[in-house]
């Protein structure tokens, strides 16, 4: 199996091999070791950075009247989004789903490096394939009658010997990484380092705090009840519903 799955990494080693020769842009290396939303986060500094962009205390973006282009074909994309926006502007969470910024989302995903970033589902089957090897070693052990001179040519010590085989089996088998582990920790390392490069000491804290109010796409109020009104639930006077009276009584400071 660790054969099996040296050889599926073939051309994930080829590509970093490559993209440390050639470089990678810090927006593609964001998306390499974060998620979409910070690969977002850091395309926005980056532009804020250049000067292509100006951030209201809203976390509106809006592109600077003038600016010259960015240079990065990922970074050129996002830009000229945003600056069809105009003086409406965008905020960062439309980045990921709003079609003004399709062709940002296409161009870096064709940029991204084609590497898998987890380990695959294997531990499942390296757990299993050492249950059926060490049950199967024994039970060959029992029922072709084969001595076990250490311990008096008694076949049945096959069946003892099944818990530490399977001990030692599973501790080889719980070691495999899980499919939640990250692979190429040194590319990923090397990605980090091409970020933070990019970014120096990134944009001063009040720009990144206006940043995220604008990372989330706001939750809409929950309805309300049919025929609910405030009116209706306090009660009118006279039917027999709350009044002013029950209402103080009910956030005063008294009472157990």
């Amino acid at each position: 199996m660790g054969v099996w799955s040296r050889a599926r990494g073939r051309a994930d080693r080829a590509t970093i091999r490559r993209i440390r020769r050639e470089g990678i842009g810090p927006v593609e290396a964001a998306r390499q070791v974060g998620d979409e939303r910070q690969t977002a986060r850091t395309a926005v500094y980056l532009l804020y950075l250049r000067g292509a962009v100006e951030v209201s205390e809203e976390g509106v973006l809006t592109a600077v009247p003038d600016a010259p282009e960015p240079a990065d074909p990922v970074l050129s994309a996002l830009f000229e989004g945003i600056r069809r926006r105009d003086a409406e502007g965008a905020r960062l969470y439309e980045f990921l789903d709003d079609d003004d910024f399709a062709p940002y989302r296409n161009r870096l995903e064709s940029h991204v490096p084609d590497v898998r970033r987890y380990a695959e589902r294997t531990r499942a089957i390296a757990l299993s394939a050492a249950f059926v090897l060490s049950v199967g070693i024994n039970l060959h052990g029992v029922v072709s009658q084969t001595p076990f001179p250490p311990l008096g040519n008694d076949p049945g010590w096959w069946i003892l010997l099944w818990f530490p085989i399977w001990a030692v089996l599973s501790l080889c088998a719980a070691a495999w990484p899980s499919e939640f582990s990250r692979r190429w920790r040194s590319f990923n390392r090397y990605c980090e380092q091409r970020v933070a490069d990019a970014l120096g000491e990134g944009p001063p804290y009040p720009v990144r705090a206006a940043v995220d109010k604008g990372a989330y796409r706001p939750t809409p109020p929950s309805p309300r009840r049919p025929g609910g009104s405030p009116s209706a639930e306090r009660g009118a006077p006279g039917d027999g519903g709350s009044s002013w009276a029950d209402d103080a009584g009910a956030y005063s400071c008294g009472g157990d």
